[in-house]
């Protein structure tokens, strides 16, 4: 339990000192392949503390059922799962047990509990020695054989936890092993001798005894890979070989120690094969390698995986009763390397002699994906019909679906079908922040249009059940973005009533105007201002007062203003999204208040203006550098970095220099000398 949670401290730490998203490479992103009943078949790195955790959580809760199981087999049926999870698990209601005998053993488990398990805030118990001689006492005193075997567990396990000859206590009742009775409580018994050996300083010997957990009947085989790193040397490897009593053993050695991260594969494939080239434990390893291998479709760049040449040169020299893994694997690693011809080759061999095999048909999915060309709507429906005949209820996988949607993305891309692309791109999350106006304008179409092939029913019934009012939403964002104030006006959605928290015509001299009195106007509110607004400025093009007010909207609409949240669904820190729109937004900012300033009379308006305008030409230098943004901070006397360099060099000295000359006696450009920090430091280096 401590080791657990120091892992989950680790992983914890690691995700909040993370800078940013990081793809772990060796993740593997879709994984064609069946689960196996194999023990620790199905996972790939067993010494990550991400798997072990896994596999500790599925130990528990697998456990927790077979025993639960065990004590209603015990009980006569008599009480629910649940009623029986109360007595074991969380002591409750034992007045409700008609048999007192296995009620005193309830108590007499947690009578002793903590002296095996550990609690840093807890003293260390005591009298913990008494226990055991109580747990054997009743060992002899119970007839009943169920109660026999778990007084034996819990007096061998107390022994062991606190190192009084837990042996010899082993050597007395191991013949209350000796029967047909299958129950977990002997993988428990079997988990602790081989623990005591080890400590009695018999290494090897105890890594033998759990290397028998190593089966699919042990509940607990986990403990197999997780004790094999006792045997550290050459000579104790070779005395681990002397006790196998055949060859399966001998063979599941060489299995155990390929899981071994820094273990040789290939070397251990070879031993097996000599030893018995028909072995499980072949085909074991063979999975466990297959599986490693699915990382070739993987789509992220970070995941760098070379074809295994070796490899596959020793998969085509074996021959074996079962040759359905290697074929597997022969057929996989040909689709890696494109060669369609040798893959069709063992899949057919596969479908002939496996035709229920949902692997094999998988198989022939992938590779009939991955010898497409094209995409017309005849295909659209054979995809549709493979795919759903692939991922019925009985046989569920979300890589199978993943997959031919990452396909049909490259497919449509290839044809240059963005908006069938993008829709593939989405189908599991329709990310409303991905969509611009063309893209949703279409989407409407689609989303209204009877479907011309069984794929895009599919795609329709999909995206209905994640769109909802979300796109309504979205839509009237997007025209606001583009500035279709009447269209967004139209859409008539709830997201109109919404408020905005700043005022998107207010501005001030510091750089987003997100400040002043919050909540004033709805978005409704505001596009009927704006078409106000408009409508004026058609009458008079000069007026002072609308200019200005509709530059302010402008600006405040974009990225670098306050008002952005009405056009945009997800505002990121480090990417600035719609950048053309953004910057026809700033220009158009910039021509209004030019306007404004070239027809207005009064000295302190104008120095607002010039301010406003220099405001403006700093967030085009800004989003002209959006993609090194965060580089060019501390890198320069001023506060904004390098980026407001750039800006003084293409129009910012020009409004600051006008600021100094013609408005230097005005109260507004006071403000902004006790404000703006590096317009303070630009003027004084004028001096």
């Amino acid at each position: 339990m401590i080791l657990r949670a120091l892992f989950f401290i680790f992983i914890l730490n690691i995700n909040l000192f993370s800078c940013g998203y990081w793809i772990d490479p060796y993740e593997k992103e879709f994984i064609f392949l069946d689960n196996r009943n194999s023990p620790l078949a199905n996972y790939s790195n067993l010494d990550e503390a991400a798997v072990y955790n896994t596999i500790i959580y599925e130990y528990e809760r697998k456990n927790k059922e077979a025993n639960l199981k065990e004590w209603q087999e015990e009980l006569k049926n008599r009480y629910s799962i649940e009623n029986i999870e109360d007595f074991i698990y969380k002591r409750k209601n034992l007045n409700l047990l008609r048999d007192n005998e296995i009620s005193e053993y309830i108590k007499f488990v947690e009578k002793q509990e903590s002296c095996v398990t550990y609690d840093y805030y807890k003293p260390v118990p005591t009298g913990c020695e008494g226990y055991i001689d109580e747990a054997l006492n009743n060992i002899d005193k119970t007839t009943s054989q169920y109660l026999k075997l778990r007084y034996f567990y819990l007096a061998f396990r107390l022994a062991h936890f606190k190192q009084q000859e837990p042996l010899k206590i082993y050597e007395k009742y191991k013949y209350l092993l000796q029967n047909d009775t299958k129950t977990i409580v002997k993988d428990w018994i079997q988990g602790i001798y081989a623990g005591a050996l080890i400590k009695n300083n018999e290494t090897v010997k105890g890594v033998y005894e759990f290397s028998k957990l190593l089966d699919e009947s042990k509940i607990n085989s986990h403990l197999s890979y997780y004790n094999f790193f006792h045997i550290k040397t050459n000579e104790q490897w070779n005395e681990l070989l002397t006790k196998a009593q055949n060859n399966e053993e001998k063979t599941k050695f060489y299995a155990l120690r390929s899981l071994k991260t820094e273990s040789n594969i290939l070397e251990e494939l070879e031993n097996i094969k000599k030893v018995d080239v028909n072995s499980k434990w072949l085909d074991f390893v063979l999975f466990r390698e297959l599986l490693n291998y699915q990382l070739f479709f993987n789509q992220n760049e970070e995941t760098v995986i070379e074809l295994p040449k070796k490899y596959i040169e020793f998969l085509k020299t074996i021959k074996r009763d079962d040759m359905y893994l290697v074929n597997l694997s022969l057929a996989y690693f040909s689709i890696f390397q494109k060669n369609y011809v040798e893959a069709s080759k063992y899949s057919k061999e596969l479908l002939e002699k496996y035709p229920d095999s949902h692997e094999a048909q998988t198989l022939a999915y992938i590779l009939y994906l991955e010898k497409l060309e094209k995409i017309d709507i005849k295909t659209e429906n054979e995809i549709y019909t493979k795919m759903t005949e692939l991922t019925k209820k009985d046989h569920t996988s979300q890589s199978i679906h993943d997959y031919t949607f990452v396909i049909l993305e490259k497919l449509y891309k290839k044809q240059n079908d963005k908006f069938n692309a993008f829709l593939s791109k989405y189908i599991n999350y329709l990310d409303m922040s991905a969509f611009d106006l063309e893209l949703m304008e279409k989407f409407e179409v689609f989303m209204k249009s009877t479907p011309d092939s069984k794929l895009k029913e599919y795609m329709q019934k999909s995206f209905s059940k994640q769109a909802k009012n979300d796109s309504y939403a979205t839509k009237t964002r997007l025209l606001i973005n583009n500035l279709k104030f009447q269209e967004a006006l139209e859409t008539n959605t709830s997201f109109l009533n919404e408020k905005i928290e700043f005022n998107p015509f207010n501005t001030f001299i510091k750089g987003n105007n997100r400040t002043g009195k919050q909540d004033v106007l709805t978005i409704k509110e505001f596009l009927t201002k704006m078409i106000v607004i408009k409508t004026e400025l058609e009458k008079n093009p000069k007026s002072v007062m609308d200019n200005y007010l509709f530059a302010n909207a402008l600006y405040n609409l974009s990225y670098f203003g306050n008002s952005d949240r009405i056009t945009t669904v997800y505002r990121s820190n480090y990417s600035i999204g719609s950048p053309l729109l953004q910057k026809e937004k700033l220009e158009k900012a910039i021509k209004h208040y030019n306007i404004a300033l070239e027809n207005s009379k009064d000295k302190e308006f104008q120095a607002k203006l010039t301010y406003m305008i220099s405001k403006a030409y700093l967030a085009l230098a800004d989003l002209s550098n959006e993609k090194d943004r965060w580089k060019y901070y501390g890198e320069s006397k001023y506060n904004y970095g390098t980026i407001y360099e750039t800006f003084l060099q293409k129009n910012g000295a020009k409004y600051f220099d006008t600021l100094k000359q013609d408005f230097g006696d005005t109260k507004y450009y006071q403000e902004l000398i006790q404000q703006c920090g590096d317009f303070k430091i630009y003027q004084k280096g004028k001096k």
